[in-house]
């Protein structure tokens, strides 16, 4: 098939897979009318839709009472850690009062029922692993015999409240005792169980972590292990070999959501601190609907702007960069829409941002073709030649600009991580039209340029 020809049909796919995200409700779609139907699939942030306000009391012991402020910063990282995992990059998690009134309080965008982002923020995140001593069923937490080991305890099993496990967490290998918990993990995934139905967490352990986890199934082979979560055994597998290879698996999960949680809260790490739910709210947003409107009027201006220095410029050439910058807004939109990210005030940023990025991609290019009309080449070669020549800037800077977003990304939390989300689809959209979709249009409208225009006018003869 003609290549011409392929780069239309997936032009237009692309264009309808954009409307349709953006057209049909997807579930968790805001409601809205007329214009604004178009960003129904667009979650916003706490700025500009407002939320939940989720207010908690750290549970701190007489022992902590002297690092609250410490505690705090703790708590407030493993939260911003295990928020952002979830997908909540925008959520807000401060301290409000001081010492012995000090709360935390977390704000969750576009959020009415906080019942999953409560999920994680109340449990500690405890894991570890520990020896089987015995197991009873019963409806109430058995009665230790006066024989049990010292440091063993009845835990229930996170699936089947009348299943007891009296568990040890040091785990005796020859003369030495072991101990290992989530401390030594140093990821956790949930993934499908596709031999025994369900879902799994798989789990890697750090150096040492590994070196504990094989001795231990090592010598507990033919035994049982428990595998606990906040003091709940989320299963307990008998032992058939040693695992050496610093890996382990959590089976036995009847639900997805509960993987990923299960995974977030080993990963994210323990809290210092219980904490107890004080109060929940629901918020409105933070920006008042006069500052949305005049940044909204601001970012139209700038792009009519914009759009009309191409054409004045460019002439037909620029009518065809600003059909791309539109494509490019369209497809951007949509992938915020298919990945459910959130939307704010700093993410609209960088949207401006890709916006004027993708303005200079074709800038870039149209300079390259009029250099090459002006050597003498015809229109459909000069827009071939143009777009090769011009391949590697823009490749350059984009992948600069992905780079510095990349970096963000990892790095920030919250509002700063939604500007390099927005950025990152941003510069691909914007590399994506520049390079297929420009090019595709201006082959197709190349018997309609007037090339007179682009090239150096003649001077007059002098008498």
């Amino acid at each position: 098939m003609n290549p011409a020809r392929v780069r239309l049909i997936f032009i237009l796919a692309v264009l309808l897979a954009s409307l349709l995200l953006l057209i049909l409700p997807l579930p968790g779609a805001r409601n809205v009318e007329g214009f604004g139907k178009i960003f129904q699939n667009i979650k916003l942030g706490l700025d500009l839709s407002g939320g939940a306000r989720l207010d908690y009391i750290m549970k701190v012991d007489e022992s902590q009472s002297q690092n609250v402020a410490q505690i705090a910063q703790q708590v407030i990282y493993v939260l911003r850690k295990r928020l952002d995992a979830a997908g909540y990059t925008e959520a807000q998690v401060r301290r409000v009062g001081a010492a012995e009134n000090m709360k935390i309080r977390v704000e969750i965008p576009g959020v009415s029922d906080t019942a999953e982002a409560e999920r994680l923020i109340g449990q500690r995140g405890r894991l570890f692993f520990g020896e089987v001593v015995e197991v009873q069923t019963t409806d109430r937490q058995p009665i230790s015999k006066p024989l049990t080991a010292r440091d063993a305890q009845w835990l229930r099993d996170m699936n089947d409240p009348n299943t007891w496990y009296l568990v040890n967490p040091k785990m005796k290998v020859g003369a030495r005792e072991y101990e290992l918990d989530g401390s030594y993990v140093i990821d956790a995934r949930a993934a499908v169980d596709t031999q025994k139905g369900g879902y799994l967490v798989h789990l890697v352990f750090n150096g040492e972590g590994g070196d504990r986890f094989a001795a231990i199934t090592r010598a507990y082979i033919g035994r049982r292990i428990a595998i606990v979560l906040d003091n709940k055994v989320i299963i307990a597998p008998v032992v058939r070999d040693a695992i050496t290879d610093g890996k382990a698996v959590i089976e036995g999960i009847t639900n997805l959501q509960r993987a990923q949680e299960v995974a977030i809260l080993i990963k994210s790490g323990n809290l210092p601190v219980d904490l107890e739910k004080y109060e929940e709210a629901v918020v409105g947003p933070t920006l008042g609907r006069d500052v949305l409107r005049a940044s909204f009027i601001a970012a139209i201006v700038g792009g009519v702007a914009v759009m009309i220095y191409m054409i004045v410029t460019y002439g037909s050439m620029g009518i065809v960069a600003d059909i791309a910058l539109l494509y490019n807004m369209l497809v951007l939109l949509a992938f915020l829409a298919a990945t459910r990210s959130i939307l704010t005030l700093p993410g609209i940023g960088g949207i401006i941002l890709t916006f004027g990025a993708g303005v200079d991609g074709n800038i870039i290019i149209y300079e390259r073709i009029k250099e090459e009309l002006r050597a003498g080449k015809t229109i459909h070669a000069a827009i071939r030649d143009g777009f090769s020549k011009a391949l590697v800037t823009i490749l350059d800077a984009n992948i600069t600009t992905l780079i510095a977003a990349g970096v963000l990304f990892y790095f920030g939390t919250g509002t700063i991580r939604g500007f390099a989300v927005t950025l990152t689809f941003g510069i691909l959209g914007s590399m994506f039209t520049n390079l297929v979709v420009s090019r595709s249009m201006l082959d197709g409208l190349a018997p309609l340029i007037n090339v007179s225009r682009y090239l150096p006018k003649k001077r007059g003869a002098s008498a």
